[in-house]
């Protein structure tokens, strides 16, 4: 297998202009992504004493819990890569719990290397020498690191991944043939999310991309998905989007983590 298939999920492209771009909420996935704006260079994020902070052209956005506010430009051009829970580190260097619910710049973990990879980006003659380019890159520091997913934060996010919500930790380290304590170190450095976040998390985006276009029997689908009850899917989709599972069905977009919000 290529090495970087193990640390990378996806990577994508987006580039668009709009006339009145509206803000959006962008829901939590609990996974680490490496976005860099081609457009401007600088993104405006959540953050500082006016709700908005000004960050460089290359940005790593670390394992979000809860949902924040975008306000898109008029004209975007971005590239991101997202990173596999338990992987991400192989390609960051640095704990991950120090990239929780946050931003930072990229140059503040690879240094230079951030100002390179923009410039390496945009200097390619278009969106798919743009993203052989990136892989390029990638695959580079990732031999460079001379680091591997850490085995036991791979096998543990695949065993909550694949059954959300129906592991008590004690389980989890059991099956794992680990005790309690170490799993939650290795998540605090290779995740960077506790066990039981990342667990909640990910039952909350199994619940998002099995709601269709009409309202399900919400007390049937709520025991379905591991939840003890209606109230219970109502108070984790408020946890971690701000919205009741009613009001997201109603509200949301084209695409699963972004909710188009009112001016």
């Amino acid at each position: 297998m290529n090495p970087l298939a193990t640390v990378v999920k996806s990577i994508w492209w987006h580039s668009g202009e709009a006339v009145r771009p509206a803000p959006q909420l962008r829901l939590p996935t609990g996974d680490v992504e490496l976005v860099v704006n081609l457009s401007a260079d600088r993104f405006w994020l959540p953050g500082g004493d006016e709700g908005r902070e000004r960050y460089p052209g290359a940005v790593l956005a670390g394992p979000y819990q809860r949902a924040y506010v975008l306000r898109p430009e008029r004209r975007s051009q971005v590239v991101g890569v997202v990173l596999r829970p338990g992987a991400a580190r192989s390609l960051v260097g640095a704990p991950l719990h120090e990239l929780r619910n946050r931003h930072v710049g990229l140059d503040e973990l690879w240094g230079a290397d951030a100002s390179l990879l923009r410039e390496r980006l945009l200097a390619a003659p278009g969106p798919v020498a743009r993203l052989r380019t990136l892989e390029h890159v990638l695959h580079d520091r990732l031999a460079r690191s001379g680091r591997t997913p850490h085995r036991l934060a791979v096998r543990a996010t695949a065993c909550l991944s694949a059954t959300p919500g129906r592991h008590g930790i004690g389980d989890l380290a059991e099956h794992l043939g680990w005790t309690a304590r170490r799993v939650e170190q290795v998540f605090r450095s290779e995740v960077g999310l506790p066990p039981k976040v990342y667990q909640r998390l990910r039952r909350f985006r199994v619940a998002l991309g099995k709601l269709g276009d009409e309202t399900p029997d919400w007390s049937a689908f709520a025991l379905e998905h591991g939840y003890s009850d209606q109230a219970h899917l109502v108070r984790e989709f408020r946890a971690h989007c701000g919205l009741t599972p009613v009001a997201y069905v109603r509200r949301r977009g084209e695409q699963l983590n972004h909710v188009p919000l009112a001016w």
